[in-house]
């Protein structure tokens, strides 16, 4: 069955940020990935051969500060485990929530670092095609995961999802379809197989506003089988089980990349090394060079060629005296200015987003300083924690539901991002406010989880219960003090118990 031509068609949003997605990913693959793409990064010298460039090529390292600077912050993100709170029973599921082995936890560190490569991902929520009974009736959750069936969470990044669209049903915008890019791997034979690129097209089919799935072949555009039409209980759904994931929010909206400045500069510091790395190639071989010497031609006419050799076994002999000989030496500031250069790109991509590539301040900086340095940062990472946080917990409603599982779904990203410090004299101040009745427990309770100094997973009910659990120990009764000595005053054992 073939639909009208189309189904292969790109959103324009995706056409415009496609490029800044390639760049993205290659500078974040490392310098592999930026020494393939060729002249795409670094440019033909005039007149050089493709045997010149490509050594150039191996010759200039890719300072990869993007990656370092894309891990640093994921590592924010998680330097305290998630809060997640799931109906009993799915905690199971999560150990394998892909079907293919990655956790829900790997799952939101991906998710992380999709969103801080390309800002933007979707989390697909699926389920098998459901059989029928004998009797025709669906089968119920119950059996389903019986027969092995179970949700999964799928996570496509920006370049497959190439389509989408939404519309007001019910006076609300919903997502109304979304086409997918899959890689199908189709058997040739018992040993070979052939990769085809498949369209999968997630919609509320027109007239009954209910979900259905359709598979497209991307070069003939041909539909591959018929409609499916998922079930949860035995019931058509009425939205499409796919949610958005940007910098700053689950809307669908597309963005730029949030690090695309660090990224272009941090490609811009590679040409510079380039030319860096040339110029030092260049001027550091030995160049030799000859004046006043005749070169000699046989009976014809012809030039005799004549080998010079370097070494100190060779010498070198000229009929003329006036010859003279020496080798060319760089002199001047130029590499010292391009040296100059690569080093104010990487004060710049410092400044920019790679703050562990900064040398350490001297002295000691102050707390509110430290704070203001990082606001920016910090605004990026929040926003960031919101989003993943919102599209996950939207997913983990989803696949909880499809697993009959019933009860509260909530998945929350730290969003202490910079350790907590808290000093003897703070806490002896806060304990005071508590027993003076001018702060409460509980706020107490978040000030020491902030600190790392209860367990980020402890609840102030169970935090609570181990105080009610372990009293206080009694202080130890201090010793009489001697008048004259101010001294702790030691009583002496007199022999057989007798007295002075």
């Amino acid at each position: 069955m073939a639909i009208g031509t189309g189904v292969k068609s790109t959103h324009a949003e995706y056409d415009k940020r496609l490029a800044k997605w390639k760049r993205a990913r290659d500078v974040i693959a490392g310098q592999d990935a930026v020494h393939a793409a060729g002249t795409t990064y670094l440019s033909l010298l005039k007149d050089e051969d493709p045997f010149q460039y490509i050594a150039r090529v191996k010759r200039t390292p890719f300072f990869n500060a993007s990656w370092r600077t894309v891990a640093s912050f994921v590592g924010m993100l998680f330097r305290k485990p998630p809060t997640l709170e799931v109906p009993d029973g799915l905690e199971v599921l999560l150990e394998d929530v892909t079907a293919s082995g990655v956790s829900f936890d790997e799952l939101a560190q991906n998710c992380a670092y999709e969103d801080l490569t390309v800002s933007r991902l979707g989390i697909f929520v699926d389920h098998p095609t459901q059989m029928l009974k004998e009797d025709g009736s669906t089968l119920t959750v119950a059996e389903a995961e019986a027969a092995g069936l179970r949700p999964s969470m799928t996570l496509y990044p920006a370049e497959a999802i190439r389509n989408w669209d939404y519309r007001r049903i019910n006076n609300r915008r919903v997502l109304s379809q979304v086409r997918l890019t899959e890689i199908e791997k189709v058997p040739e034979n018992e040993f070979m197989f052939k990769e085809e690129t498949r369209i999968k097209v997630l919609d509320l089919e027109p007239g009954t506003n209910l979900y259905r799935i359709r598979i497209f072949k991307e070069d003939t555009e041909e539909q591959i089988g018929g409609d499916i039409y998922p079930l949860i209980n035995g019931q058509r759904l009425t939205f499409i089980p796919f949610y958005f994931i940007g910098p700053d929010g689950t809307d669908g909206s597309v963005d730029d990349p949030v690090m695309i400045d660090l990224f272009d500069h941090n490609l811009k510091h590679y040409g510079v090394s380039a030319d860096y790395e040339h110029a030092c190639h260049m001027t550091a071989l030995p160049t030799p060079w000859v004046t006043g010497y005749q070169v000699e031609v046989d009976a014809n006419g012809v030039p005799v060629k004549t080998d010079f050799y370097i070494g100190s076994t060779t010498a070198w002999l000229f009929p003329d005296a006036n010859t003279k000989v020496g080798f060319l030496e760089y002199q001047g500031t130029g590499i010292a200015s391009i040296k100059a250069n690569l080093d104010d790109k990487k004060t710049e991509m410092a400044a920019i987003g790679a703050r562990m590539l900064s040398p350490e301040k001297a002295g000691v900086e102050a707390a509110e300083t430290l704070i203001i340095r990082n606001t920016g940062e910090h605004s990026i990472l929040a926003a960031m924690a919101v989003a993943i946080s919102r599209g996950l917990t939207n997913a983990l409603k989803t696949f909880a539901m499809w697993a009959g599982k019933n009860g509260n779904c909530k998945f929350e990203i730290n969003r202490d991002f910079m350790p907590f410090s808290i000093d003897p004299q703070a806490l002896t101040a806060w304990m005071a406010a508590v027993q003076s009745g001018n702060m409460d427990k509980e706020s107490l309770f978040d000030l020491l989880k902030r600190g790392d100094l209860i367990d980020t997973r402890l609840t102030f009910e169970d935090w609570q219960a181990r105080l009610d659990a372990n009293p206080p120990m009694p202080l130890p009764v201090a010793a009489p003090v001697d008048p004259k000595t101010g001294k702790p005053a030691i009583k002496e054992d007199k022999p057989n118990g007798g007295e002075e």
